[in-house]
């Protein structure tokens, strides 16, 4: 059994980069798998971090909403090459890779430490929904993607009994799905059936297990359907 550290030998541990650190890449962490780089964040409070971060981004809705189209695409733009500046950076230079990581550890999934974050995916799929569907159909997807995917976490972690054999929460799911309806219904010249397609496929993209990221799956795929729902309705 070894001797309890000093203050002064815990304060040098906490700052000293650790190997895998200085390489870029984290290892799984043992134990409770609700237990986050053994700060003690549980996976519930790290769920709400994650998605408080998540629920912020609807201001790029937002502004998509009541910006000029131009404005709206050149801000989105330069969203997106500013975070896969980022990514080049924390692969190729190895202060900003130990400073990502150090931020940003708490909120990264494992796969998001060696591939692109979340965020990244997220900026792009802004992007790509802006350009590609019309103005109430990006923005209602945008949505689905801030606030849907965010309330389907929080309570998946929080209130989840009925798991699947992927992890996911039939309380989530269904978390999602409301919220989902809810956007759908409230945004201007959406008809009944769009808001029940787009709602319905947004949800089913975030609750199955595909492999692209959820940030695209979400945003593109509920805004075809949403918009597929427009032709019909």
């Amino acid at each position: 059994m070894g001797t309890p550290k000093s203050r002064a030998e815990r304060s040098i541990a906490l700052l000293a980069p650790d190997p895998v650190t200085r390489s870029g890449i984290e290892p799984m962490r043992t134990g409770s798998a609700e237990r986050v780089g053994g700060n003690g964040w549980s996976g519930l409070r790290r769920e709400l971090l994650r998605k408080r971060i998540h629920i912020a981004t609807a201001v790029v809705p937002a502004a998509v909403w009541f910006l000029p189209r131009s404005a709206s695409l050149l801000l989105l733009v330069a969203g997106v090459v500013l975070a896969f500046a980022v990514e080049l950076a924390r692969r190729r230079v190895r202060w900003v890779r130990y400073r990502f990581l150090r931020g940003t550890r708490v909120m990264l999934r494992d796969h998001e430490r060696r591939r692109f974050a979340g965020a990244t995916h997220m900026a792009l799929a802004y992007l790509l929904a802006a350009v590609l569907f019309p103005r109430v159909v990006a923005v209602t997807a945008m949505l689905y993607n801030a606030l849907g995917d965010a309330a389907g976490a929080v309570v998946g972690r929080r209130w989840g009994r009925r798991r699947t054999s992927w992890g996911k929460s039939w309380e989530g799911a269904g978390a999602v799905l409301a919220v989902n309806l809810a956007i759908g219904a409230a945004m201007p010249d959406i008809s009944p059936i769009a808001v029940v397609m787009g709602g319905i496929g947004a949800a089913a993209l975030e609750f199955l297990p595909l492999p692209l990221d959820d940030n695209l799956r979400i945003t593109l795929g509920g805004g075809l359907a949403l918009w597929l729902g427009t032709m019909l309705g």
